[in-house]
């Protein structure tokens, strides 16, 4: 198990350091999470959440809601993060498999970085079809995006998620939610990688805009 002490320090630091640099809210988003973030999440809470969907969260976002903050007062309530900020914790799961997050997030995840054309054609296929009744629709849906947490907002039908099984568990990915795009993979290891990124580049002044700066997208 990676002890994440140290980085969860760094970003509480750089959290101070982020609003301090954009005092004026100009990054994406922070006008409305304002680099605020309520208190840590309850393990108890944690816990039972993981029993009721089968699964064990990434160590890295785990740490994170235990020891930084959980929701905040930007959209559904989330708190500081990239884009729209960070879902509160348990909250909008069934935002990509609608209706059915108990089947289908603990099921093996099948995406992956640099995903190809014809692999993921073949995958939505059934989507693209004229005769997909409702139900297959949604399956589909399901299984394309099984093993993938929703953990923020980014505006229109795009999302960030969390990879929770595989080999690429604990990393952030970027998704259009009725798949009409292919998922974009963040290049950092970790979620905490992830937002300290984030957290780096608005105290650089690299994402002080008034316009979206599609961070983690390339």
């Amino acid at each position: 198990m990676n002890d994440y002490t140290e980085q969860i320090h760094s970003i509480k630091q750089k959290l101070i350091q982020a609003k301090q640099a954009d005092v004026d809210f100009k990054v994406f988003g922070a006008s409305s999470h304002k680099y605020e973030i309520n208190p840590p999440a309850n393990i108890n809470e944690v816990e039972a959440f993981e029993k009721r969907y089968g699964i064990q969260l990434p160590e890295c976002y785990r740490s994170f809601i235990l020891n930084i903050g959980n929701g905040g007062p930007s959209y559904q309530n989330s708190g500081a993060g990239p884009f729209y900020g960070i879902y509160p914790f348990g909250k909008n799961v069934g935002d990509l498999i609608y209706g059915n997050p108990e089947k289908y997030l603990k099921e093996s995840c099948v995406l992956k970085p640099n995903i190809a054309d014809d692999y993921w054609d073949n995958i939505t296929a059934v989507l693209h079809c004229d005769n997909t009744s409702n139900e297959d629709y949604y399956a589909t849906i399901g299984r394309i995006y099984s093993g993938v947490l929703p953990i923020g907002f980014q505006g229109c039908t795009y999302l960030h998620g969390l990879i929770l099984n595989g080999p690429y568990k604990g990393k952030v990915v970027n998704l259009e939610m009725s798949a009409d795009e292919a998922p974009k993979f963040t290049y950092e290891k970790t979620f905490l990688d992830w937002y300290e990124r984030w957290l780096d580049e608005v105290i650089s002044g690299k994402l002080i805009s008034n316009s979206p700066s599609w961070f983690g997208y390339k």
